[in-house]
């Protein structure tokens, strides 16, 4: 009878912890240092999005949307999960959200694999592209900040690389910044994109690892397996310049808790070196 008890006790704590896990939110404030960074773009400032899975969010909007206000953005980059591939995108407000992210500062968003399998793929990107944010397939996109043009490429779900007239377009670019939803093809996307001036890449899709373990790290992630590598924050590469920022995420996929694993929100600062 104690052992029971001691069970339910432990199981109750569980569920309890990670119920309140999932309604939080960790904002992390990363630097990301190059000597090749131009000039113009020091203290440029991109807030992080990923799996939000908006079916199973349980943050506060009003709260999530200030938080992200807080982090004064001069760019937004969503990379991929915006919903859950569960979702019923007929009564969906996935596209208010990105539009009221979208109002704060230029949002670009990314396809994840849930939204590839989703019931209604083309739903979504109507959704997506009605919203005030732009939607990059395969695509690149070239802006200005301070007078100082840089590249963003967003990749589809799984893709690690882009057509080599794209590639030719870009290469001339001092800074190219890459959305991109699987972090286990971190050494991919290096190898495939090894013309451009990376700087960083931006993913999501492993949840942080789900349960993450003092001085370990995550537990459990898809395509990565036990203990993965690529959860939260950000890594080098051997054979590039190129970080890789990958967000813990927002949500949950079918797995319901989320332990010592605050749901993530990121803001990277760029500096000079």
């Amino acid at each position: 009878m104690l052992t029971i008890t001691l069970f339910v006790i432990l199981i109750s704590l569980f569920c309890g912890y990670g119920y309140w896990t999932n309604r939080q939110l960790d904002t992390e404030n990363l630097i990301i240092t190059t000597k090749d960074l131009p000039t113009p773009l020091e203290d440029l400032k991109i807030t992080h999005i990923s799996d939000i899975h908006l079916r199973r969010f349980r943050i506060d909007i009003d709260l999530f949307i200030q938080r992200i206000k807080d982090t004064q953005p001069d760019f937004i980059f969503i990379t991929g999960d915006t919903i859950d591939r569960t979702e019923d995108l007929d009564t969906s407000l996935i596209q208010t959200v990105i539009t009221q992210i979208a109002v704060i500062a230029p949002t670009f968003v990314i396809e994840g694999n849930h939204e590839t399998s989703c019931n209604n793929y083309q739903k979504w990107r109507k959704l997506m592209h009605d919203s005030h944010a732009t939607l990059l397939e395969n695509e690149a996109i070239i802006l200005t900040h301070n007078g100082q043009e840089f590249g963003i490429v967003g990749l589809k779900n799984t893709v690690t690389t882009l057509d080599s007239e794209l590639i030719d377009s870009l290469e001339k670019l001092p800074t190219v910044f890459v959305l991109a939803h699987h972090p286990e093809l971190f050494s991919d996307y290096v190898k495939n994109l090894s013309r451009l001036p990376l700087v960083a890449i931006f993913s999501g899709h492993a949840h942080g690892g789900q349960i993450r373990i003092p001085y370990i790290g995550g537990l459990l992630s898809p395509h990565q397996g036990t203990f993965p590598r690529y959860t939260s924050g950000c890594y080098n590469h051997p054979n590039s310049t190129a970080q890789l920022v990958v967000s813990r995420g927002l949500s949950n996929s079918r797995f319901p808790f989320r332990i010592n694993n605050k749901p993530h929100l990121i803001s990277i600062t760029l500096k000079r070196t």
